[in-house]
């Protein structure tokens, strides 16, 4: 658990302890109450997103998952706070930030990926989003996921000024068609894990389609790349990504490239 630290010159004497004894029996009773695997609790005194950074890295941790008790006390969707969007550019391994809300019997699982990109990184990176969308739907009993691709034309501006309007149709009917291609052709990659026709390809900004799609198909957890550095073509970077996850209504887990 986090918390934030206490100048104990500004407090009275013995009220850090108390806070933190509080906490520690808060954390204890919730412990008693998970009995399929071994839980350490543990009080982490500091900025909440530094001080689990540091966890993650001092012990090695494999996935960092956060609840948001706020939600209880708000109504309507609650966009990820500064500690979540810190963890998602900084934390090493995959984030999971969970919303609150009674757990769906068959939740609906979906992936974004960048199914086009010719780079290799970001390959590479599709292919843990995948990997974890696929455990995760075995782990919920869910349905395969829905692998999601938001294609842009490129340089659609340039062309539709310099084209006549049957030429800059077939333009877009050829770059949509690359793209379900390369779609399907992800699907294809993994082995008969995942359905075909649980593909979904969506044209726009994916700051814009994938909240969307979210959305309109009650998808319960996306799980997507982000990417805290520049270089890796196509992929949603920096402040693509952080727009799209502050519109989630859903549950999202996170992944980072290698290294």
């Amino acid at each position: 658990m986090t918390g934030a630290s206490l100048a104990s010159r500004s407090l009275p004497a013995g009220m850090e302890e108390s806070f933190v004894q509080g906490r520690r029996q808060q954390l204890a009773r919730i412990a008693r109450d998970i009995d399929d695997i071994r839980v350490e609790a543990k009080i982490l005194l500091g900025r909440p997103g530094t001080v689990l950074i540091e966890e993650v890295v001092r012990s090695n941790h494999d996935l960092v998952l956060r609840s948001h008790a706020r939600d209880l006390a708000s109504s309507g969707h609650q966009p990820f706070g500064e500690v979540d969007m810190e963890l998602l550019r900084k934390c090493p391994c995959p984030v999971l930030l969970v919303r609150h809300g009674q757990p769906a019997t068959h939740p609906g699982i979906a992936c974004a990926v960048d199914a086009a990109s010719e780079d290799a990184g970001a390959q590479e990176l599709n292919a843990k989003i995948v990997e974890l969308a696929l455990m995760m739907a075995e782990y919920l009993g869910s349905l395969p996921p829905t692998l999601f691709h938001a294609w842009v034309p490129f340089a659609e501006r340039t062309i539709r000024s310099h084209a006549d309007g049957d030429q800059f149709a077939a333009y877009l009917d050829s770059a949509r068609v690359r793209a379900a291609s390369a779609l399907t052709q992800m699907a294809r990659s993994f082995d008969g894990r995942l359905d075909e026709e649980h593909t979904v390809l969506r044209r726009g900004e994916p700051g814009d389609v994938i909240p969307e799609f979210v959305v309109s198909e009650g998808i319960d957890l996306l799980v997507m790349g982000t990417v805290a550095r520049a270089g890796i073509p196509g992929m949603v970077i920096g402040n693509t990504a952080e727009r799209v996850l502050r519109k989630l209504p859903c549950s999202v887990l996170t992944v980072k490239p290698d290294g």
